[in-house]
């Protein structure tokens, strides 16, 4: 189960991002460690759904990567009212723009626009600062999340076979911007 956004000062909202179904998400940037019982709540939600449980990522190891903040990739959550809903986590100066490391819509908040609304938050924020590039990776396996990024406007630019582990191939996506 998924504890409500918690109220501390481990986050800093920083964006507001109107849904599908009227809803308004929130996004808050992690400044300080996540408590204990959200970090492992978040992490156990992601290793138990693909591309995360394929490649067999713990909680563990989930829950380490999720709840510090780090400087060059600052993670973020998403809450749907009081619900947190998602993780991203952003790698900003590559190539000219920024990298989408992670974004991660937990099942009980999908369908509702979410995705869609992160990354039109970030394409706004790329914009803002005259990015002119936005990355991606997802798993070939993955084809609802290259159907998703592609409507969103990425386009691929590189298969990177045995990027994660020696069977799988990762699809490397561009969403070009006007800046620059």
């Amino acid at each position: 189960m998924i504890p409500p956004l918690p109220t501390s000062d481990a986050l800093r909202e920083v964006a507001l991002l109107p849904l599908a179904d009227d809803a308004t998400a929130r996004i808050a940037e992690i400044v300080a460690p996540l408590d204990a019982a959200t970090s492992s709540a978040l992490a156990g939600q992601l290793a138990a759904i693909d591309p995360w449980r394929r490649y067999g990522f713990s909680v563990e190891r989930l829950q380490r990567f999720l709840s510090e903040p780090v400087a060059c990739a600052p993670r973020y959550l998403a809450a749907i009212g009081n619900d947190l809903a998602g993780v991203v986590v952003l790698k900003p100066g590559w190539m000219f723009g920024t990298y989408l490391n992670l974004l991660a819509v937990l099942p009980t908040a999908q369908g509702r626009g979410l995705g869609g609304a992160i990354l039109d938050w970030m394409q706004r924020e790329g914009e803002a600062r005259g990015e002119r590039n936005q990355f991606v990776a997802t798993s070939a396996f993955n084809a609802g999340a290259l159907r998703f990024y592609e409507r969103h406007g990425f386009e691929r630019v590189a298969d990177l076979p045995g990027l994660i582990n020696d069977t799988e191939t990762e699809i490397l996506l561009r969403r070009r911007l006007g800046g620059g």
